[in-house]
């Protein structure tokens, strides 16, 4: 069926060719309505290639037309061209300004993860969610659950990039706006175990400064405030509270909580060791 729409949509963009005067096309958006037509569809069935050719065809009448640039970036997606994609989807983005939607910035976003480009798909999140005007709820709504999607997915990010007081406050923002949210409570205990591995790393560099001669310890490696380094239990505390909103969630927990137990276990073995050294250097 999908192929036999195509070819009467081919043939009607050839019947519009021949038939249809060009100021016709201007006046009707006929050739807009074609183009963008058979480029959705052959983006449907993945023909991005014939897709951007159907899209051109519709830009050499008008450049402006902003849903065959929608279209082009997401035959560009398709064609996995995410840098192409992401030039043009700026682009619409300015030219748009004030009517940008959250799709836009969600595309946005989505295309620079996809890219690699981190720190430019959280600065789109960023964008995206300060359009929602959402309330905390026990009976999420279509716009809270597409807001909680965007904190978690920003979240994720964040702690890629080693962000984690920003991941944990992007969290906690997506646990105020919904309390009654395993899933949200989880992806906090996550920012707050990956923080903890970052601490306890410092941790190491620490102690094995310690252990030089202060004319040979590393400068850039600073020390640390011990009162601070409480991630772990932060994360087990929001791992109980999910498990406290849905019990089924506990083995998914556990393995979380065990999976960092050894290399826990490794590094403040290891911090012992440095430490005993320092103080044995010292005496």
């Amino acid at each position: 069926m999908k192929i036999r729409t195509i070819l009467i949509i081919i043939i009607a963009i050839l019947v519009a060719y021949i038939l249809i005067p060009p100021d016709v096309y201007k006046e009707t958006d006929i050739q807009s309505g074609i183009g963008n037509g058979l480029s959705g569809i052959l983006i449907g069935v993945e023909k991005y290639d014939l897709a951007m050719m159907t899209s051109d065809w519709v830009l050499e009448a008008n450049t402006s037309n902003i849903e065959a640039r929608e279209l082009q970036v997401d035959a560009l997606t398709g064609l996995e061209q995410y840098e192409a994609a992401i030039e043009m989807q700026n682009n619409l983005v300015a030219d748009k300004g004030a009517q940008t939607t959250k799709t836009d910035w969600t595309k946005l976003a989505q295309l620079n993860a996809k890219a690699g480009n981190f720190g430019d798909s959280v600065d789109a999140y960023e964008m995206l969610v300060t359009m929602y005007d959402c309330s905390p709820t026990d009976e999420p709504s279509g716009e809270t659950s597409d807001l909680m999607r965007s904190y978690s997915e920003k979240g994720a990010l964040l702690i890629k990039l080693q962000r984690y007081d920003e991941a944990i406050a992007c969290y906690n923002a997506a646990v105020d706006l919904e309390p009654s949210s395993s899933a949200a409570w989880i992806d906090l205990g996550d920012a707050y175990l990956f923080k903890s591995m970052y601490d306890q790393g410092k941790l190491k560099d620490m102690y094995k400064e310690l252990k030089k001669k202060p004319s040979e310890q590393d400068p850039s490696v600073k020390r640390i405030d011990m009162s601070t380094v409480n991630s772990n239990r932060k994360a087990v505390e929001a791992y109980q509270k999910a498990v406290e909103i849905d019990p089924l969630v506990y083995p998914f927990v556990v393995t979380k909580i065990m999976g960092s137990y050894e290399q826990t276990v490794g590094n403040y073995q290891d911090i012992l060791e440095n430490f005993k050294t320092s103080q044995t250097d010292v005496n």
